[in-house]
């Protein structure tokens, strides 16, 4: 059960299109897996149909490219393109294969090879996306772990498969975690965990040895793929 949602705030930005690309799928994904946002967002849809409509009714202007904006808004999300349908939709890594929502298949495809970044802990960075974003899938292997960490700007997170933990709770699939620079944390993992995470600017290490990253942060942190 998803217990970690993005604001309505986010939501109506999502239906309207005004979320960047990478937090957009994000939320989709969210909303495929949270019966509560999925039913918040139709709420919104209706709403922001509703108020079309009227602007509609109170404009003597109204051409066919108002209609088509109009039309799709409203199926904002419910569809794939046949290209993105033919995309794969299982990420593969450490000897297991694990099924990803269809709204992350070009990730899938981008997805670079797997490295460790430390004990039990992997990274695969996705290429070639040209956004002011650092973007991993990371897999916690039962026991991982990340360092102690604080942000220097937003971090958003998505669990794919399994769960993972921090000083605020339990985090499982669907789950979307938004952390800024208010927020330290140091997840682990007991059973393992797939996510994926965005970054728009470098982590700031908090405890132990990782702290001798933080000089070099800005050379690690690769936006854009």
């Amino acid at each position: 059960m998803t217990e970690r949602h993005p604001t309505l705030a986010q939501i109506e930005q999502f239906i309207q299109g005004d979320l960047d690309d990478v937090q957009a799928i994000m939320v989709s994904v969210h909303l495929g897996a949270c019966q509560q946002c999925s039913q918040l967002a139709q709420e919104c849809q209706q709403q922001q149909a509703s108020h079309a409509l009227v602007a509609v009714a109170e404009t003597e202007a109204f051409n066919d490219a108002d209609l088509d904006r109009m039309l799709d808004q409203l199926d904002r999300g419910e569809d794939l393109t046949e290209a993105e349908a033919s995309l794969p939709t299982q990420l593969e890594f450490q000897g297991r294969t694990v099924s990803v929502p269809p709204a992350l298949a070009t990730m899938v495809q981008r997805a670079g090879p797997w490295s460790r970044v430390v004990s039990r802990l992997w990274s695969a960075t996705i290429q070639g996306h040209q956004l002011p974003y650092q973007l991993n899938f990371i897999y916690m292997e039962p026991g991982g772990s990340i360092a102690s960490h604080a942000h220097k700007g937003l971090e958003w997170t998505l669990v794919l498969d399994g769960t993972f933990s921090d000083d605020r709770g339990d985090f499982h699939p669907g789950d979307l975690i938004q952390c800024d620079d208010q927020v330290e944390h140091a997840p682990y993992s007991k059973n393992g965990c797939l996510c994926l995470a965005a970054i728009d600017a470098p982590l700031h290490f908090t405890s132990g040895l990782a702290r001798a990253l933080n000089p070099f942060s800005q050379l690690f942190f690769k936006p854009g793929g």
